[in-house]
């Protein structure tokens, strides 16, 4: 006869197998791309390595765009501005520090974090070293640089705003987080006077930019069930501004529409996002955690359409290219969706690394980076297409 403790022992065993077993399984397989009938073509035009990166260290030093520059950031500290046409380096900074947020440029300025508790001011015509300034933790989202002010926001639930004129500290704001969160803070965004960024316990918030005074806040996602993991609620990805009307979305929450003004809700529909938000003159654009991609009505919250062909893929945020929405995937794919139908109408394949963030879509070109360092600058079909 076998003993209890020892049945309590083979049990155990078993379950470890069990387990092993179904550790070699993918519990969402990512799905298989379709062919598809492709509208236009989608031409190379240059390709440059521009640091290492891997998932999470490269993730979240997205390029930016200032006139004919592309300027990017690497890990290691590497700033360099692209000429866009030709992707000639037009200069190089390094400043010596690991590189996390950013990057950001407005105003004639550069700004970056780092993962020292640091952002640093560069100018854009020659990549200059300004001046810094510190923070309490790593920054993991671009700074915000509008009305006078340098905005940062970090991870342990922080704003701060500085003067550009004087490069000092105006206000912070301090908000205690919860003690699981993703990995990951919504970039802070100003816009007449007034600084909205979202926090990781599912709310949103505008202050007076000048003051730093709380104007309105409101729950974008509420926590639901008994762990930990099952109530994560963060506000990770940039909330938008369009006309007079605040867009925005939340891990196990809602995406909703809310006046600026007073912070009150025109619509909210149930979903999981943590990638960038899209917003065009009548649709609202959503890839959700699963890798749904979905339209809703920008007035009504209503559902438009919803393309299933990426999921599981890791897409990234949506880009806006005219009639077309522009979303990258795991396999460093680039898809072209339908705008009105959310049919896919074009696809091209940049390496085999995966898209690191949403692209940048400019008249002429299309902009992707991938998790290995490589920045890839295509024609915009759209723009090619029209000349013709």
């Amino acid at each position: 006869m076998i003993s209890g403790w020892t049945q309590r022992i083979l049990a155990l065993l078993l379950a470890v197998v069990f387990l092993a077993a179904c550790s070699d399984e993918v519990v969402n397989p990512p799905k298989q791309l379709d062919d598809i009938e492709e509208k236009f073509s989608i031409d190379s035009q240059w390709v440059e390595v521009i640091g290492e990166g891997d998932d999470d260290k490269f993730s979240s030093l997205a390029p930016a765009i200032w006139e004919d520059k592309i300027i990017t950031a690497d890990v290691k500290g590497l700033m360099t501005a692209y000429d866009q046409k030709t992707g000639s380096i037009i200069w190089e900074t390094q400043l010596d520090q690991p590189l996390s947020g950013g990057v950001t440029a407005n105003a004639g300025l550069v700004a970056v974090g780092t993962k020292n508790a640091q952002v640093h001011v560069l100018d854009v015509k020659d990549g200059k070293k300004l001046w810094h300034v510190d923070v309490t933790t790593e920054v993991l989202a671009k700074p915000a640089i509008g009305d006078g002010r340098l905005v940062v926001r970090t991870p342990d639930g922080r704003i701060f705003a500085y003067s550009l004129a004087s490069q000092k500290q105006e206000w912070f704001y301090d908000r205690i987080i919860p003690n699981l969160t993703l990995r990951g803070t919504s970039a802070p965004v100003t816009t007449s006077g007034v600084v909205i960024t979202g926090f990781a316990n599912g709310k949103m918030a505008a202050f007076n930019l000048l003051t730093g005074d709380l104007i309105w806040e409101q729950r974008i996602s509420a926590p639901r069930g008994s762990s930990e993991i099952s109530r994560i609620v963060d506000v990770d990805s940039t909330p938008v501004v369009y006309a007079n009307y605040l867009y925005a979305a939340g891990f196990n929450g809602f995406a909703i529409a809310m006046d600026l003004t007073n912070g009150r809700y025109l619509w909210r529909k149930e979903t999981s996002v943590t990638k960038e938000v899209l917003v065009d003159a009548t649709r609202v654009y959503l890839v959700e955690t699963s890798g749904k991609v979905v339209a809703l009505d920008r007035i009504t919250g209503e559902e438009v359409w919803v393309q299933e062909g990426l999921l599981y893929r890791k897409p990234t945020g949506a880009a806006d290219n005219e009639d077309y929405i522009v979303v990258g995937d795991f396999e460093g794919y680039l898809h072209w969706l339908d705008k009105s139908t959310g049919e896919f109408v074009a696809r091209t394949h940049l390496d085999r690394y995966g898209v690191a963030h949403a692209p940048i879509v400019t008249n002429d070109h299309i902009i992707a980076t991938t998790r290995y360092g490589y920045l890839h600058v295509l024609e915009n079909p759209l723009a090619k297409s029209s000349e013709e």
